[in-house]
């Protein structure tokens, strides 16, 4: 599942537009010759037949595509119903309180739910394993967490809210996933996936550190030089996978790549689908043992392969908690 992306403004091509184009040309052409060379091999009277068929599926295209209009309409409008008991969500977590006699309640030392988004991502594995010692205690000022789905049902965005906090300056972190069959039960085609840079405040930066070395030149003279290292962090989601030219990749590095993007879909539909609609079971780890028990069920082997391969539906609707046919979220087991 490799996104495809427009390229950028002024971006230097290996392969000129040009020559992309013939190239596909030439394939389309293939294409279509074998195609009418297979038709006309038919009889007259069953080309007539193939013919109408192909009226009678272009017309069932044009009903599915105002049922993709329609159903994005709807998917929108029970969102929206939703939007106001997240709202909410998020006031409680917050210690935001909702009367004069909760507020007479609040303990002073206890306010909200403290870790309350933390304990919820650690349950579903696919996200727990991103997360470092270092990134919970950054995780700790993460007040909300909130999906947008396109108007025409073309992608999402999720958006992470978080407290003013020592590690960066954003009030917000987005991620943004362009997916022209969303609404299909086909496997997703990303067209863009976009995220964000996260400011660091100064020696606060969690996804890289500076290390000094020592360096000895040609003259034999020792100088130390600084470099900035990669650390794992649950932030590098914020920045996703990136296509090198598709002329310098190898099978195996073409399938790496693949992976990486199937990877960091699945973390982001796990967070679609599964935390922002479900949160609280997530925290409570019923949403947890809700899931562990549909899997066991029908199974009579003491560890079902599917646990240990499953992971986020592709297609999954934040209405549905997990689409027909789709898999389910890995969930941590404790």
């Amino acid at each position: 599942m490799l996104p495809v992306e427009e390229p950028e403004e002024n971006e230097l091509q290996e392969i000129s537009e040009v020559e992309e184009e013939v190239a596909q040309l030439d394939l389309d052409d293939d294409d279509d010759e074998d195609e009418d060379d297979f038709v006309l091999s038919l009889p007259e009277s069953v080309q007539k037949r193939v013919n109408e068929l192909k009226q009678l599926d272009n017309e069932r295209d044009s009903i599915m595509e105002e049922y993709l209009k329609e159903r994005a309409a709807l998917e929108k409008k029970y969102a929206d119903m939703c939007t106001p008991l997240y709202d909410k969500r998020r006031i409680v977590v917050n210690g935001t309180p909702l009367s004069e006699e909760q507020a007479a309640s609040e303990s002073e030392e206890m306010v909200g739910i403290p870790d309350f988004w933390t304990v919820a991502m650690s349950n579903i594995e696919v996200i727990d394993e991103l997360i470092t010692e270092r990134d919970h205690e950054c995780l700790l000022f993460l007040e909300d967490i909130r999906c947008e789905d396109y108007p025409d049902g073309d992608g999402f965005k999720l958006i992470f809210a978080f407290k003013e906090n020592p590690y960066f300056s954003n009030k917000e972190l987005t991620k943004i996933y362009d997916v022209p069959n969303l609404l299909l039960a086909d496997e997703p085609i990303l067209k863009n996936v976009k995220g964000c840079n996260i400011t660091w405040k100064e020696g606060m930066c969690l996804t890289h550190h500076t290390v000094t070395k020592k360096q000895r030149n040609k003259k034999g003279q020792i100088r130390n030089i600084k470099k900035e290292e990669k650390m794992d962090s649950f932030f590098h989601f914020f920045t996703p996978p990136q296509i090198p030219s598709m002329s310098e990749l190898d099978e195996e590095e073409a399938d790496a790549i693949e992976e990486a993007f199937d990877h960091d879909y699945d973390v982001a539909q796990s967070f679609r689908s599964h935390i922002i609609p479900k949160a609280v079971l997530w925290f409570t780890g019923e949403a947890m043992e809700s899931e562990l028990e549909g899997v066991y069920q029908g199974s009579d082997t003491l560890f079902p392969e599917a646990i240990l391969n499953s992971a986020p539906g592709i297609n999954d609707s934040p209405f549905s908690g997990s689409a027909q046919g789709s898999g389910e979220p890995e969930c941590k087991q404790q």
